[in-house]
């Protein structure tokens, strides 16, 4: 039984590596995930937004990560500057299937620094469940082979107490934003996850999730009356682990006004030690579509081909149409 435990934890390591927390290479794409204060930072009413990314499907199972958000601005009359979100994301990883699934709940605030907002302090918090899960069936086992053939119906001699995990979330977050004018601005945010650094064992001991920083910066900035460019920076470090991605996407307007938006964007990313990462994008009215692959580099490009990870980012903005009331002097009723 040791031995099988022991060739268990080998085929799961990369899983249990990389699925500590989801990550996506268009993290300037995904905003509650990057930080929770980032709640209400948009033109609009509402806004929802997907991310999904397949990733290493070249060398075993693929590794499969999609999350759905979506947030509201100033929905509480008695505090203007108050916005609700939510986020949902499922991560799954390699061949014994292991699954982190998430719901939480985000409420996040922006307080103006100066009198015209050029200067504001975000602030948020997530709260809400983790649920983790294996399929052991996924492997196989000596039990289960017989005559030199594999046969699932067998049982696998091996007893797991516990498939199954749920645990509570806390992730916490803060940026600072200042707004130029309409086509340049600059934040910069930190963001603490897994504050209350739940346990992740299945089996034995208790294995606490570790905590994951982040710290981002982001840009836009004026090139051309037809053309901006939008660097980003963002580190992030849990546990032994750190990455570190950097690069910028450039955005050509084809057209801007408020009811006839088209934006195209072409990007290139870096993330150290692992990939270059191609990116595209386009804004279609209240729509914007990002696009990007990672093209690995690191040690495991023999494996892999070069060939890394697919990501799909698509987000879109409710504006509701508020009409503007004047009130006019009434004229005097003559008899």
């Amino acid at each position: 039984m040791m031995k099988w435990k022991i060739i268990l934890f080998l085929l799961l390591l990369p899983a249990f590596i990389n699925a500590q927390d989801i990550h996506f290479s268009q993290f300037n794409r995904s905003y509650l995930n990057l930080n929770p204060a980032l709640g209400g930072s948009f033109n609009g009413d509402y806004r929802v937004n997907g991310n999904f990314r397949n990733q290493w499907s070249s060398i075993s199972e693929p590794y499969q990560t999609f999350s759905f958000a979506g947030d509201a601005r100033h929905l509480i009359n008695a505090v203007p500057n108050l916005n609700l979100g939510f986020v949902v994301s499922n991560d799954k990883a390699g061949v014994g299937d292991l699954q982190s699934s998430m719901f939480l709940l985000n409420i996040s605030y922006i307080h103006p620094l100066n009198y015209d907002s050029t200067w504001a302090l975000k602030g948020g918090i997530q709260t809400g469940i983790n649920s983790r899960s294996i399929n052991y069936n996924a492997f196989s086992f000596d039990n289960q082979f017989q005559g030199g053939q594999f046969n699932s119906q067998l049982s696998n001699g091996e007893n797991f107490s516990n498939n199954t995990l749920t645990n509570f979330a806390l992730n916490a977050g803060l940026s600072v934003e200042y707004l130029m004018d309409t086509r340049r601005e600059f934040e910069m945010g930190i963001s603490f996850f897994n504050l209350n650094q739940a346990d992740q064992s299945f089996e034995g001991d208790a294995e606490p999730l570790d905590l994951r920083s982040t710290l981002f910066i982001e840009s836009e900035q004026y090139l051309t009356e037809k053309l901006d460019i939008l660097p980003a920076l963002l580190y992030s470090s849990q546990g032994e682990f750190n990455e570190l991605v950097l690069g910028t996407n450039f955005r050509y307007y084809m057209s801007n006004s408020s009811y006839y938006k088209r934006n195209l964007y072409l990007g290139l990313w870096w993330r150290t030690d692992d990939a270059i990462i191609p990116s595209a994008g386009m804004d279609y009215n209240q729509w914007h579509f990002g696009l990007s692959y990672d093209i690995n580099i690191s040690s495991l490009d023999v494996a892999s081909n070069q060939r890394g990870g697919l990501e799909i980012a698509v987000t879109y903005i409710f504006q509701q149409f508020k009409p503007s009331v004047r009130n006019y002097k009434k004229c005097p009723k003559f008899l």
